[in-house]
């Protein structure tokens, strides 16, 4: 929990200012000009997840239980990465020259490559952090990253540079990074750069599911981007890429939950399988607690918020950003499902999952995209990847909690899933009777008064139907605020029943 809070409020300062970035880059690019940048970013880093070799995963899940076996083969991997990333860069650049992209583009997708070299490599550094649960320095680096980031990213847009100069506060982030979080290593996790050819190959070989898992994902959400941009046109990328930046704000937990979720059940697993599925029950619990009302909001408002945030050139994205909505509950639930079934050491379970996915993503995105563009004009190409995307995460997420099977729920968990369930269809017949009424979400004010209402039935409903219980709530809030008095920290852990807090987080 302590982990959780640390990365956790790290994470809010840097999705705060990208938030801020999210809704300041489409304003100022443009459609056209943001979805040039959006789909030089997906194109890059569909190339560059295969230079991540799925280590970051097998870290968190390994190196939890053997704290000296990544010194064991950083040294080859990193070698080999490099290498890699060289590789990948020229492929690059013969794939954009041969689909004929512009010059700037060219160059802008190419150094964002660099980018994500550095980004992949700060990821695997960040795990072995994460399995050691040395997490305080990497909360700073998060904040100081971003900082760095978002203050070059604005000098560039307001002093209106060429497109590829986007990429350089991305790249000089993400070095600062690399440097502070090799220091943090050697210093807490006594990380050592040597060549051992075999530990290399065993670790390459067991992380080989995870590399797969984390290439089929990639597909979902990289290649989708470079499919719309190609079949479609770049108006549609910026389309799909503003919305998509509003509604991945709702994913703030899901890095926390891979950080601290899997390691944590890697060390129950390997000593109580009754631990390990409580903790599973437990965050399936209160990932759709947390995650249910705020994708609620961004269904129910979703024209509102375009108009907010993005702005009025947008608005024919809004029924984009009401499709994406409901997919970050799934991509949560699947989230939970897949860690517990990592740690459970039926990695191979999640990886044929993601490339089912990565198989079905493009064929129907080819199938989609053109009729959907004909039938609804602008922003049709949008919404059909949104349709896509939206039906992979629901396959994926029905065949993970079927593989889990009876272990993923209790009476408990299904009646907290009935409520909320029940909650949002009355909030969603109060929010239809409010724009009956005239609160009519074309125009602003009354769009967000009808959201206000809309969040205050809400929280009712939920308190009085006990879907989220105010005893735990309060529980988790003394918890966090206590967490730092000497006291507190020299108590031993409970030897009895989980109590409410512990129940809370």
């Amino acid at each position: 929990m302590r982990n959780a809070v640390k990365l956790g409020g790290s994470l809010m300062v840097t999705y705060g200012i990208a938030f801020a970035l999210q809704v300041l880059m489409p304003r100022i690019l443009g459609p056209m000009g943001y979805g040039q940048y959006n789909w030089a970013n997906g194109f890059s880093g569909a190339f560059f997840v295969l230079s991540a070799m799925g280590l970051d995963v097998y870290i968190r899940k390994e190196v939890a239980v053997r704290k000296d076996h990544a010194s064991e083969f950083f040294g080859g991997t990193l070698l080999l990465q490099l290498g890699l990333a060289l590789g990948l860069i020229g492929a690059m650049l013969l794939v954009m020259r041969a689909g004929g992209e512009p010059p700037e583009v060219q160059l802008l997708a190419l150094l964002l490559g660099t980018y994500q070299f550095f980004f992949r490599l700060n990821a695997i550094l960040a795990a072995v952090l994460h399995a050691r649960e040395k997490v305080d320095g990497l909360s700073v680096a998060h904040v100081v990253m971003k900082c760095l980031n978002g203050s070059g990213l604005v000098l560039v847009l307001l002093l209106g540079a060429p497109l590829p100069w986007l990429a350089a506060p991305f790249i000089g982030a993400e070095i600062v990074k690399a440097v502070f979080l090799f220091h943090l290593t050697r210093k807490h996790a006594e990380l050592k750069l040597r060549l051992d050819a075999r530990s290399t190959v065993a670790a390459l070989t067991a992380a080989l599911p995870f590399f797969i898992n984390e290439a089929a994902l990639a597909t979902n959400g990289r290649v989708d981007v470079s499919i719309l941009g190609m079949v479609a046109n770049k108006t549609e990328v910026g389309y799909y890429g503003a919305v998509w930046g509003i509604a991945g704000m709702t994913m703030l937990l899901s890095p926390i939950l891979g950080w601290v979720l899997l390691p944590m059940m890697s060390r129950a697993a390997a000593t109580s399988q009754e631990e390990s599925t409580r903790i599973l029950r437990l965050g399936l619990e209160g990932v759709v607690s947390v995650s249910v009302p705020v994708t609620l909001a961004l269904a129910l408002g979703s024209e509102t918020w375009v108009r907010l945030l993005i702005g009025e050139e947008y608005l024919p994205a809004a029924p984009v950003l009401r499709l994406l909505a409901p997919i970050f509950v799934l991509t949560y639930v699947a989230t939970v499902c897949g860690s517990w079934l990592m740690a459970a050491n039926r990695t191979w379970t999640v990886t044929r999952t993601s490339i089912l996915a990565a198989v079905l993503n493009p064929v129907l995105n080819l199938l989609l995209i053109p009729p959907f563009l004909r039938w609804l004009g602008p922003a049709g190409g949008a919404s059909a990847t949104a349709i896509t995307l939206a039906t992979c995460e629901v396959l994926v997420t029905i065949i993970l909690v079927y593989a889990i099977g009876s272990r993923a729920w209790d009476a408990r968990s299904l009646a907290v899933l009935g409520k909320t369930l029940g909650v949002c269809a009355s909030v969603t017949a109060v929010h239809l009777l409010l724009g009956q009424l005239g609160l009519d979400e074309r125009d602003l004010v009354r769009g967000l008064a009808r959201l206000v209402v809309d969040g205050t039935v809400y929280l009712s409903l939920i308190l009085l139907t006990g879907a989220v219980r105010k005893d735990e709530v309060l529980g988790l809030v003394r918890m966090v605020r206590n967490r730092r008095k000497p006291q507190a920290a020299a108590e031993p852990p409970p030897s009895g029943p989980p109590s409410s807090e512990v129940r809370a987080a």
